[in-house]
């Protein structure tokens, strides 16, 4: 009789320690892929870092490019002798557009046509007096 309980006791162990093993199996077998999908989301941030850093060294070269384009190519600025003033009516006068006029003088195109409308509807210059005391009649 000692025989017959052992066999079913052995049998039962080994079915207990199947399923636990199963039950592993399959934890391990989530684990994995888990573990997969986490790679690849890593590896899609890696690309788009590397996409972003690219971008930005493209961009901060093609900035610095067109600063030492600029740089180079503008002129020592001359001497101004003429005012302002002077220099937006003659530019205007050769039919240079605002924007230019504006970037040449370094104030804004809403400067440029201020300046230029004022100039435009100033009060005429007093009248220089031909004989002394000719416009002073009322003045008595």
């Amino acid at each position: 009789m000692t025989s017959s309980w052992l066999v079913p006791t052995a049998a039962a162990a080994l079915v207990a320690l199947s399923a636990a093993q199963a039950w592993l199996l399959w934890r391990l077998s989530r684990m994995v892929a888990s573990t997969a999908r986490l790679e690849d989301k890593v590896g899609h941030l890696a690309d788009a870092l590397s996409m972003l850093t690219e971008t930005s060294e493209a961009g901060f070269k093609a900035i610095a490019d067109e600063l030492t384009r600029r740089q180079a190519a503008a002129p020592m600025p001359a001497a101004r002798a003429r005012t302002p003033l002077a220099r937006l009516k003659a530019a205007v006068k050769k039919g240079t557009s605002i924007a230019e006029i504006a970037a040449a003088e370094q104030m804004s195109e809403g400067e440029v046509r201020l300046r230029l409308h004022l100039a435009d509807h100033a009060r005429p210059a007093a009248r220089p007096r031909t004989k002394e005391g000719a416009g002073d009649a009322l003045r008595a």
